[in-house]
């Protein structure tokens, strides 16, 4: 069987860099993989005061898990600076004022900046292709509380062929 290559990461962010300002016109197979994911949240029953959205793009999923996780803080981490920005323009300028918004943190997925222990829930849409998925689920599971969840979608081998 032959090894998995991974993208070159800082092609991978130049990528996001530049596709930025019209992700979310064509993000349409994100937007629907997403609400599916979403979907799948409706049975859990944990009340997580934190949520690592993992990968977040331009914060398309900010608004669907703070509705469904009303008590929930956001955190908002992705490798491409300029879907952070565009991720901070999805809150009103009072809340952005405030700092009531989601937390936005530009790292990598495989080496989170996060404490170990302190995330009950790790949200991730369509992400892990553009990593060592190994690697994101040793982080997920350090940074994960005890209870706690990672909650993803990816792509199979298969996948639009």
């Amino acid at each position: 069987m032959a090894e998995r290559s991974v993208p070159d990461k800082h092609a991978v962010r130049r990528s996001f860099e530049r596709a930025a300002r019209t992700y979310d016109r064509n993000s349409v197979l994100q937007c629907e993989v997403g609400i599916r994911l979403m979907k799948h949240l409706d049975p859990i029953r944990i009340e997580p005061e934190r949520i690592v959205d993992l990968g977040c793009g331009t914060g398309a999923f900010f608004e669907p898990l703070r509705d469904r996780f009303p008590r929930a803080g956001v955190i908002g981490i992705d490798i491409a600076h300029p879907m952070l920005r565009l991720a901070a323009r999805r809150q009103s300028w009072l809340k952005r004022l405030v700092g009531a918004g989601p937390r936005l943190v530009c790292a990598d997925a495989e080496r989170l900046p996060l404490a170990t222990a302190s995330v009950p829930l790790v949200f991730s849409n369509l992400a892990l292709q553009w990593t060592r998925p190994e690697a994101v689920f040793a982080e997920a599971a350090r940074v994960i509380s005890t209870g706690g969840l990672f909650m993803f979608s990816t792509f199979g081998p298969d996948t639009l062929k």
